[in-house]
């Protein structure tokens, strides 16, 4: 059995290794001995992770992609353990051979992660493989659209309808599918994020990180990238309300830098924080699987939807706890956000958190289930 999986594995963004190995982890269930192989193509993905913030100098730039190089090296060796790739194709612009080499695979695995955020190649004459316009046997596992901008065509409604399986990571995306692309609602299945799959007790925190964690203290993990125009003021919000700020990239106004991390020593930090603030999707989804306190903020126009719909804000959804999410976009009145923080105990129901981690748990065990079954009933298991 051949699979190939569509997903994102590069760059220096933890969580994207985390949901790739989640995927993986899933089919390894399903086809122990498989030949699972991951597409390698050019990156599309958004992202500004190396940009100057406009209050930074460049010598605090300059450190911000020293460190960036260091675990782009750590995330490599992490790739070249956990991950192996089939030959590179251009999702936009691939051809013929292309196409008859990607029909050598007995499945084609499309997602996690927002795969889908890109419909066509920049003329709009292709649709991408990210969506698997081939006459493959292919299912949708856990892909996003978010922020789902982009107007598609009848011709992708008609690719998407081939599919075995339509698993969607959030409410954003399977609302996109209903009305932009006219997908039946009974053929969409909610899917929680394939790094559900992973257990995250077995991510330890290396001794010389533990060694700088003082438990009298109050710990913040603060993540943004670094043209975030408040990145510096909720730091310093933040430390007014007695947190030490800590990010796991370099970051000139935190207190502390966990900078050279891979994406295991990122998962292990969570257990050790008090709250999470923070942009990120991953974020976000790993602090509430470690039962911690979430406030997500969306501020860069083109990681949301126009009505401010975004991936961290139906996370926060999916626990029952979208009071936590805000967008500054437009905005400079950190004042909710602060007042959030300041009175999170009673605004975080731990109950609830447990509670639907358990969910989302036996829901990803339960995906399996059914993907058996429509396997097996299609010969491909």
């Amino acid at each position: 059995m051949k699979i190939l999986i569509v997903t994102f594995t590069g760059g220096v963004n933890p969580g994207t290794i985390m949901q790739a190995i989640g995927v993986q982890t899933a089919f390894k269930q399903l086809y122990p001995n498989a030949n699972i192989e991951f597409l390698d193509f050019p990156a599309f993905k958004r992202g500004k992770l190396s940009v100057r913030g406009k209050n930074d100098s460049l010598w605090h730039t300059f450190l911000q992609k020293a460190f960036a190089a260091f675990r782009l090296i750590k995330y490599n060796k992490l790739r070249k353990t956990y991950f192996n790739y089939s030959p590179r194709v251009d999702m936009f612009n691939y051809d013929k051979a292309s196409i008859a080499f990607i029909k050598q695979y007995d499945l084609v695995v499309i997602g996690s992660d927002t795969i889908l955020e890109q419909g066509y190649n920049l003329d709009g004459t292709k649709i991408g493989l990210n969506w698997m316009p081939l006459f493959v046997p292919k299912l949708y596992f856990a892909a996003s659209a978010s922020p789902a901008t982009f107007n598609p065509s009848i011709d992708l409604k008609e690719v998407v309808e081939k599919a075995l399986f339509i698993g969607l990571r959030d409410n954003l995306t399977v609302q996109f599918f209903i009305n932009k692309l006219g997908i039946e609602a009974n053929r969409l299945v909610k899917q929680p994020d394939p790094s559900y799959y992973l257990d995250i007790t077995k991510f330890i925190l290396p001794q010389r990180l533990k060694n700088k964690i003082d438990s009298k203290k109050k710990y913040a993990l603060y993540n943004f990238n670094s043209d975030f125009p408040y990145r510096k003021k909720m730091a310093d919000n933040l430390r007014s309300l007695g947190y030490q700020v800590i990010s796991t990239a370099y970051n000139p106004y935190a207190d502390m830098c966990f900078d050279t991390v891979d994406a295991f020593e990122w998962a292990s930090v969570f257990p050790y924080m008090d709250i999470i603030v923070t942009e990120r999707f991953h974020d976000s989804v790993f602090g509430l699987r470690n039962c911690r306190p979430v406030v997500a903020i969306d501020w860069d126009k083109n990681r949301f939807a126009a009505e401010g719909d975004s991936k961290t804000f139906r996370i926060l959804e999916d626990y029952g706890h979208q009071h936590l999410h805000f967008n500054l976009c437009g905005s400079a009145d950190l004042t909710t956000i602060c007042t959030t923080v300041e009175n999170i105990t009673h605004l975080f129901d731990l109950k609830k958190i447990k509670e639907v981690n358990n969910v989302q748990t036996e829901s990803a065990n339960k995906i399996l289930i059914v993907l058996k079954d429509i396997l097996l009933r299609n010969n491909l298991l």
